[in-house]
């Protein structure tokens, strides 16, 4: 069985899965909404995303998961939610790129990129990805932590020799921040975290305390 025949029979048996919750459900009567949005009426000649159509039924695949998991109250804690919500903004962020391709125009829910904040940021790799996205983004990469004692969370076994020369550079990244901050006068100052990086909030932890930072999840930003 090939990948896509695969996906086919996942994605039916989650349709029929929720499709059968649905009936399960008492019916109310509500007043049918007003929409002033296009319909599939409008759509245009166009090229399917082939890619992007398979991560969106990989998406719901995974929200499937949790149909059964959940079963058969489907209530979901706070740490499910975030993960379960997650995963429907992908899912509606690749269909929103399917219909790109057929002249629909739908806005992001992420975040958008402020030229006139500050982006700080763990690595030289999630810069240029910034980057690519807004050209012209204030953005200054550490490349490590900003607290030389914060390296000894990471690596309990660093020597006081190593830790010498790790507080010149982060005193070094420091200053350079701070000249950032006096030259462009930013609105905000925001650490771009992975949260899967300790190093990252260790980053956010001290920029907040050093200039009020605040963060932004870099899932958020990125795919």
């Amino acid at each position: 069985m090939d990948e896509l025949t695969n996906s086919k029979i996942l994605l039916k048996k989650a349709v029929d899965t929720i499709s059968k919750i649905e009936k399960s459900k008492p019916t109310t009567t509500t007043a049918t909404p007003q929409f002033n949005e296009k319909s599939w009426k409008d759509a245009e000649s166009g090229v399917i995303n082939s890619e992007e159509l398979k991560k969106m039924i990989y998406s719901a695949i995974e929200a499937d998961d949790y149909l059964v998991k959940t079963a058969p109250t489907h209530k979901l804690n706070k740490e499910q939610a975030e993960e379960f919500c997650k995963i429907l903004f992908h899912a509606k962020k690749h269909i929103d790129n399917i219909l790109k391709e057929f002249g629909f125009e739908v806005s992001s829910g992420a975040p958008k990129l402020n030229i006139n904040s500050l982006y700080i940021v763990g690595n030289k790799k999630t810069l240029k990805n910034l980057k690519n996205i807004e050209p012209n983004l204030n953005i200054i990469s550490t490349e490590g932590v900003l607290e030389p004692e914060d390296m000894k969370i990471i690596n309990p076994k660093i020597n006081d020799k190593a830790l010498i020369g790790i507080e010149k550079k982060c005193n070094i990244i420091k200053n350079q921040i701070n000249n950032l901050i006096n030259k462009v006068n930013p609105s905000t100052v925001v650490v771009v975290v992975d949260k899967n990086n300790n190093a990252d909030e260790l980053i956010y932890n001290s920029a907040k305390k050093h200039w009020n930072a605040i963060e932004i999840d870099i899932e958020t930003i990125l795919d």
